[in-house]
């Protein structure tokens, strides 16, 4: 199983994307973290991210398998899912997003769920390994 992105790779490869969109990294968090996993601005738009990865990090304290089954991608995305909507209301003008790595494995279990992520005002990037992203808005 090689490629399995970690949450703090996919941050680190989405941050270049955005700041070559345009946008100016303000913060990101690596690790166990707490806050916006990404916020970034241009002009007057803020965008804050909510990146998920494919496995844990290898220093991880929650860490149990190589890489995150289709339970735990989804109770992934539920959460984030929350956390955007909460976000939305601390934030009503902010662009609101989630992040997974292009996985076989997440777009099996939930791609078919992200297309209705914009429904709700949550839009999602796709990361990939080398650096090229997907915005699916």
């Amino acid at each position: 199983m090689t490629g399995k992105l970690t949450e703090n790779k996919t941050i680190e490869l989405l941050m270049p994307y955005l700041e070559n969109q345009g946008y100016v990294i303000e913060s990101y968090c690596l690790g166990q973290t707490r806050g916006y996993d990404i916020v970034a601005n241009k002009g007057n738009d803020k965008l804050l991210i909510e990146v998920k990865g494919a496995k844990a990090h290898k220093d991880s304290p929650t860490k149990r398998r190589d890489f995150f089954n289709s339970g735990q991608i989804k109770t992934h995305l539920g959460k984030a899912i929350i956390k955007c909507l909460e976000t939305k209301v601390s934030y009503p003008d902010a662009i609101i997003a989630i992040a997974h790595p292009e996985d076989e494995q997440i777009r099996k279990a939930i791609g078919g769920i992200v297309p209705e992520l914009n429904k709700i005002g949550i839009i999602h990037y796709w990361v990939r390994a080398d650096g090229t992203v997907e915005l699916e808005a």
